[in-house]
């Protein structure tokens, strides 16, 4: 995947609405990562991280102690532990044999940011680290850690991590320069990794992670329906991949008996721009109406977005113009509560079993904030393109009708006239459908709800549950906030 696609991917999840599940972990990752600094330099872009620990002056075997976070907070403190690990580790890569460059670099590197070489980085920092440094094709990447004079203000993190490269070989001072610096974060995570396009053609990226020294990096090919098959990588603590050597893969990273990340690997399912031949089979089974330009288009954001967390490319299930969508939006504050607008729903296998989906809304009225489109994510136990079936999508969960009321989305086989809900046997809701799809407010909880579509006869001819929100079909892991 190349920096670009990194970026559309990242863009494509941002513009989805989410539910997640509870994750208090997750939910302190999210404040603190909205300082997160990063910048690009010429088509380079560090995927950094901004929780974590902190940095030491020289690359010898002396412990530096860390100033603490100015708010600290038990829930992170095992994180805090586990970045200190990557901290105090040695530095890994093949260039980090070399010491009097290592040390060398960090001395540079430090006094650089004391000019305020750095405009990202602008607070007193005592001491630099380097944590990573290898000659990857033809570029030489490097990780190092910043420890802060005194945690930073508004975060309270006590580090900042930065992202080098330049071409193979570089000298300590080029690699010191401004004009190597890829990436910038608030805070150095215990796992951290970067994706640089690589020079040797369009289209082409070198990715790399590292996690604590005494951890260990696994690798599994993407599989349908089978279990992860995990193979020691031969670099241990840290990974690269290079456009030779990318596959369709999962990474997990064990320290000691513990898995304590489970990621899928970059890329994705859809590499290049869909294909005619892609696409016939992605609208092989829809229902509604979809123009083919819009299909192919989501399909591949799609597929983006959640990269090998799918085991094929989704396919198109419904699309029709629907009315009354939510908004969550304050009418007090001059917007609008409900809007209209084209819905597009896609579905695709996922890596454990389950399918996953997405909901795309865009308004026939552009929106106050310049977003061009909006949406939910769902998981279901069995395939919803199936024709036959009924599938009962929950939109905007926070913001329809009121706190006890639903907005829900069905699609249905197209011979039905009508769409039951029942709860315990009883119906709660009812409305019209037409052109296999239909849209109304049921009562909350959406959990048992049972949706059933029929005919003008009255015939039972499918029956669903409620999806469950969020895309949650994936074993990701992300335990560094564990013991």
């Amino acid at each position: 995947m190349t920096v670009d696609e990194e970026l559309g991917r990242a863009l494509a999840e941002l513009s989805s609405t989410l539910t997640p599940q509870p994750d208090p972990y997750g939910r302190v990752l999210a404040r603190y990562r909205r300082r997160r600094q990063r910048r690009l330099g010429g088509l380079a872009l560090a995927l950094v991280v901004s929780v974590g620990g902190t940095a030491f002056a020289v690359a010898g075997p002396a412990r530096t102690t860390q100033p603490p976070p100015a708010n600290s907070n038990e829930s992170i403190a095992p994180v805090l532990a586990w970045s200190d690990k990557l901290l105090q580790s040695p530095p890994r890569g093949a260039v980090a044999r070399d010491t009097s460059y290592v040390r060398q670099l960090s001395d540079l590197l430090l006094d650089a940011q004391r000019r305020g070489d750095f405009p990202n980085l602008t607070v007193p920092v005592n001491a630099v680290k380097v944590l990573f440094i290898d000659d990857v094709n033809d570029q030489r990447i490097a990780l190092a850690a910043f420890v802060r004079a005194q945690p930073d203000p508004v975060t309270g993190w006590p580090s900042a991590a930065v992202w080098l490269v330049a071409e193979k070989g570089a000298s300590a001072e080029k690699l010191a320069s401004t004009g190597s610096v890829r990436g910038t974060s608030d805070a150095l995570e215990p796992y951290e990794s970067l994706a640089v396009d690589d020079p040797s053609g369009p289209g082409k990226a070198i990715h790399v992670a590292i996690a604590p020294a005494g951890c260990a990096f696994l690798t599994s090919p993407v599989l349908n329906g089978n279990a992860f098959q995990w193979a020691s990588e031969p670099t241990g603590s840290y990974l690269i991949r290079t456009p030779q050597t990318q596959r369709p893969e999962w990474w997990r990273v064990n320290c000691g008996a513990v898995t304590r990340k489970i990621t899928p690997g970059p890329g994705s399912l859809a590499a290049k721009p869909i294909t005619d031949a892609q696409l016939a089979t992605a609208m092989s089974r829809v229902r509604g109406d979809v123009t083919a330009q819009r299909a192919r288009e989501l399909v591949y954001q799609s597929a983006q977005s959640a990269g090998y967390r799918l085991t094929a490319l989704p396919s198109v299930v419904w699309g029709g113009h629907v009315a009354g969508i939510p908004t969550g939006g304050s009418p007090t504050a001059g917007e609008p509560s409900v809007t209209n607008g084209q819905v597009t729903v896609l579905a695709a296998p996922a890596v454990d079993g389950s399918w996953v989906g997405e909901v795309t809304i865009e308004p026939d009225q552009p929106r106050s904030d310049s977003v061009i489109s909006t949406g939910t994510s769902f998981t279901v136990p069995t395939d919803p393109t199936d024709p036959a079936s009924v599938l009962a999508v929950p939109i905007d969960g926070d913001a329809a009708g009121g706190g006890d009321q639903q907005f829900l989305l069905v699609v249905t086989p197209v011979a039905a006239t009508t769409v039951r809900v029942l709860r315990d046997g009883q119906e709660v809701a009812r409305a019209p459908a037409s052109g296999s799809g239909a849209a109304l407010t049921v009562p909350r909880p959406t959990a048992g709800l049972v949706v059933t579509a029929l005919d003008g006869s009255g015939r039972t001819l499918a029956s669903a549950q409620v999806s469950d929100e969020g895309a949650q079909g994936t074993p990701e892991t992300d335990a560094w906030n564990q013991e």
